[in-house]
Protein backbone atom coordinates (compact mmCIF):
# COMPACT_ATOMS: atom_id res chain seq x y z
CA UNK A 1 0.00 0.00 0.00
CA UNK A 2 1.54 3.16 -0.65
CA UNK A 3 -1.82 5.45 -0.46
CA UNK A 4 -2.44 6.71 2.85
CA UNK A 5 -5.30 8.62 4.12
CA UNK A 6 -5.41 9.70 8.06
CA UNK A 7 -9.30 9.61 8.24
CA UNK A 8 -12.01 7.24 7.22
CA UNK A 9 -15.62 8.31 7.92
CA UNK A 10 -18.28 5.11 8.18
CA UNK A 11 -21.88 6.29 8.34
CA UNK A 12 -24.77 5.57 6.41
CA UNK A 13 -25.49 9.10 6.88
CA UNK A 14 -24.30 11.61 4.40
CA UNK A 15 -25.61 14.69 6.39
CA UNK A 16 -23.04 12.86 9.19
CA UNK A 17 -20.14 11.93 7.03
CA UNK A 18 -20.19 15.50 5.40
CA UNK A 19 -20.31 17.11 9.09
CA UNK A 20 -17.23 15.34 9.74
CA UNK A 21 -15.12 16.02 7.33
CA UNK A 22 -16.27 19.58 6.85
CA UNK A 23 -14.97 19.94 10.80
CA UNK A 24 -11.92 18.03 10.17
CA UNK A 25 -11.03 18.93 6.65
CA UNK A 26 -8.97 21.50 7.06
CA UNK A 27 -6.17 19.54 9.04
CA UNK A 28 -6.37 15.83 8.06
CA UNK A 29 -6.93 13.77 4.75
CA UNK A 30 -10.36 12.13 4.76
CA UNK A 31 -11.98 9.70 3.21
CA UNK A 32 -15.85 8.62 3.45
CA UNK A 33 -17.89 5.37 2.92
CA UNK A 34 -21.62 5.00 2.90
CA UNK A 35 -21.63 1.39 4.41
CA UNK A 36 -19.53 -1.03 5.58
CA UNK A 37 -18.70 -3.36 2.35
CA UNK A 38 -17.15 -0.17 0.69
CA UNK A 39 -14.99 1.21 3.81
CA UNK A 40 -13.80 -1.90 3.58
CA UNK A 41 -12.80 -1.88 -0.12
CA UNK A 42 -11.07 1.25 0.60
CA UNK A 43 -8.86 -0.35 3.39
CA UNK A 44 -7.80 -2.52 1.16
CA UNK A 45 -6.26 -0.72 -1.03
CA UNK A 46 -4.97 2.34 1.28
CA UNK A 47 -3.47 2.71 4.80
CA UNK A 48 -5.80 4.71 7.44
CA UNK A 49 -4.95 5.90 10.81
CA UNK A 50 -7.92 6.35 11.93
CA UNK A 51 -11.83 5.05 11.07
CA UNK A 52 -14.82 6.87 12.62
CA UNK A 53 -17.32 4.03 12.31
CA UNK A 54 -21.22 4.34 12.91
CA UNK A 55 -21.98 1.50 15.08
CA UNK A 56 -25.77 1.31 12.96
CA UNK A 57 -25.53 0.43 9.70
CA UNK A 58 -27.18 -1.54 6.92
CA UNK A 59 -26.08 -4.99 5.82
CA UNK A 60 -23.19 -5.39 8.03
CA UNK A 61 -23.28 -3.36 11.60
CA UNK A 62 -20.26 -1.58 13.15
CA UNK A 63 -19.67 -3.97 15.67
CA UNK A 64 -18.96 -6.11 13.33
CA UNK A 65 -16.73 -4.00 11.06
CA UNK A 66 -15.21 -3.06 13.96
CA UNK A 67 -14.20 -6.93 14.75
CA UNK A 68 -12.74 -7.23 11.32
CA UNK A 69 -10.92 -3.96 11.38
CA UNK A 70 -9.15 -4.65 14.44
CA UNK A 71 -8.26 -8.21 13.12
CA UNK A 72 -7.24 -6.83 9.78
CA UNK A 73 -5.80 -3.71 10.28
CA UNK A 74 -4.64 -4.11 13.79
CA UNK A 75 -2.53 -0.47 13.93
CA UNK A 76 -5.59 0.88 12.65
CA UNK A 77 -7.70 2.95 15.69
CA UNK A 78 -11.69 3.22 15.22
CA UNK A 79 -13.68 5.41 17.15
CA UNK A 80 -16.85 4.38 17.20
CA UNK A 81 -19.99 6.97 16.70
CA UNK A 82 -23.29 6.47 17.82
CA UNK A 83 -26.49 7.95 18.89
CA UNK A 84 -27.18 4.84 20.65
CA UNK A 85 -24.67 3.29 23.17
CA UNK A 86 -25.40 0.99 26.20
CA UNK A 87 -23.08 -0.06 28.86
CA UNK A 88 -23.25 -3.51 27.44
CA UNK A 89 -22.38 -1.74 23.82
CA UNK A 90 -19.21 0.29 25.11
CA UNK A 91 -17.97 -2.72 26.73
CA UNK A 92 -18.11 -4.92 23.78
CA UNK A 93 -16.73 -1.98 21.48
CA UNK A 94 -13.79 -1.43 23.93
CA UNK A 95 -13.09 -5.36 23.95
CA UNK A 96 -13.01 -5.44 20.50
CA UNK A 97 -10.63 -2.40 20.36
CA UNK A 98 -12.33 0.80 19.83
CA UNK A 99 -9.92 3.67 20.80
CA UNK A 100 -13.45 4.83 22.29
CA UNK A 101 -16.79 6.81 21.35
CA UNK A 102 -18.24 10.05 20.44
CA UNK A 103 -22.01 10.48 20.80
CA UNK A 104 -24.34 12.11 17.97
CA UNK A 105 -24.98 14.61 18.15
CA UNK A 106 -21.45 15.39 19.10
CA UNK A 107 -19.67 18.46 20.45
CA UNK A 108 -17.23 20.41 17.54
CA UNK A 109 -14.69 20.47 20.78
CA UNK A 110 -14.62 16.86 21.62
CA UNK A 111 -14.76 15.43 17.98
CA UNK A 112 -11.71 17.66 17.34
CA UNK A 113 -9.80 17.16 20.83
CA UNK A 114 -10.28 13.14 20.27
CA UNK A 115 -9.17 12.97 16.96
CA UNK A 116 -6.17 15.26 17.22
CA UNK A 117 -5.29 12.90 20.35
CA UNK A 118 -5.89 9.50 18.07
CA UNK A 119 -3.41 11.26 15.66
CA UNK A 120 -0.68 12.62 17.82
CA UNK A 121 -0.43 9.74 19.78
CA UNK A 122 -1.50 11.40 22.89
CA UNK A 123 -5.57 10.66 23.17
CA UNK A 124 -7.03 9.16 26.32
CA UNK A 125 -9.15 6.42 25.39
CA UNK A 126 -13.20 7.26 26.13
Amino acid sequence: MDKQTEILIVDDQHEVREAIRFILKDKYSIAMAGEVEEAFRFLEATSVKLVLLDIKMPKIDGMTALEHIKKEYPGTEVIMVTAFATLETVRKAVNLGAFGFLMKPFDIDVLTKTVDGVLKGTGDRR
